[in-house]
């Protein structure tokens, strides 16, 4: 066992290119390309001091913009397409762009599974037709930490859901996490590389199975069914 830590964990709640030029020497520091697979690219930016680099996602979903932010609100269905999401539940509605909430991810024998309690509050930029998804680790009274399961003691990041048009949306996946103990070297290399892709493209698959499933939601945010967010979302 090393000391190295398990990406495999990192936020199953769980939302960046052949866009990629530029960007490795944008603002917020050097990132590097890490892998490109089903018109998904995954870049990477290591930190001092860390032994695990932060990981940005980013591609193209066909679903429309607010059908995307439904699914990431529904944590009934995280399971469903979260990678290795064994638990996840709603802690506290702080308002309706705002809660807390539980995550659990499994992990295979004889590692321990990973838990964290997030806090996530969605933002939007309509000028630019995007809406974030920001979250960060956090605590609960109702969820401490619990004998067999390890707490991350970090894990934040967002994702960014930038509108093409009325059926293309553009995901942004960001995490940067510390899923803390002692794990194989060999886990932490399998999965690393993976995570950002893997969330994309189970997101994409998720879009085609609960498609119709969010009208409800999807009349209350959408603006072009008279929904609460900007006008400029409309197309």
């Amino acid at each position: 066992m090393s000391r190295r830590r398990l990406l495999h964990v990192l936020l199953p709640l769980s939302l960046t290119p052949a866009l990629w030029p530029g960007l490795a020497h944008a603002g917020d520091g050097f990132w590097s390309h890490e892998i490109t697979e089903s018109g998904v690219t995954v870049i990477t930016k290591t930190e001092e001091g860390r032994e695990l680099p932060i990981f940005r996602g980013e591609g193209i979903v066909v679903a429309n913009l607010f059908e995307i932010l439904a699914i990431l609100d529904d944590n009934d269905r995280a399971t469903e397409w979260m990678s290795k999401c064994v638990g996840a539940r709603v802690l506290q509605h702080i308002s309706e762009f705002e809660r807390i909430e539980y995550n659990r991810t499994g992990a295979p024998w004889p590692v321990s599974d990973r838990d964290v309690v997030l806090r996530a509050r969605i933002t939007s930029n309509p000028s630019k037709r995007a809406i974030t998804v920001r979250f960060h680790n956090t605590t609960h009274e109702s969820k401490p930490p619990q004998s067999g399961v390890v707490r991350m003691p970090r894990l934040q990041g967002y994702y960014r859901l930038k509108m093409i048009d009325a059926d293309h949306t553009r995901v942004t996946y960001e995490v940067d996490a510390d899923p803390g103990g002692m794990l194989p070297d060999w886990l932490a290399k399998r999965t690393s590389r993976r995570l950002a892709l893997d969330t994309i493209l189970n997101l994409r698959r998720q879009v085609v199975r609960t498609r119709g499933h969010y009208e409800s939601y999807r009349s209350r945010m959408d603006p072009a069914r008279g929904g609460k967010f900007a006008a400029e979302f409309k197309m």
